[in-house]
């Protein structure tokens, strides 16, 4: 089994599938907000005070705090 860790963790170029989004101990669908959502793929384009990622098609940036809320795995390509 694939070992899962926070977003904050992955580097730039590595390419990971979303396993989990949590917020406040609880979890969140935060495909209403950004358009993303369990299982998809996500990669980090860019690293700064907020980091710039690809979900599917979609380019995003997050914050640090949503980074953490978000639980990934490597993506086995």
């Amino acid at each position: 089994m694939s070992n899962v860790f926070s977003l904050a963790k992955l580097k730039v170029g590595q390419i990971a599938e979303i396993v989990e989004l949590k917020e406040n101990g609880k979890t969140i669908v935060m495909s209403e907000k950004l358009g993303i959502a369990k299982g998809m793929s996500i990669i980090v384009l860019q690293q700064a005070v907020d980091w710039l990622v690809q979900v599917g098609t979609n380019q995003i940036i997050l914050s640090k705090d949503m980074l953490n809320n978000i639980k990934v795995k490597l993506a086995n390509i």
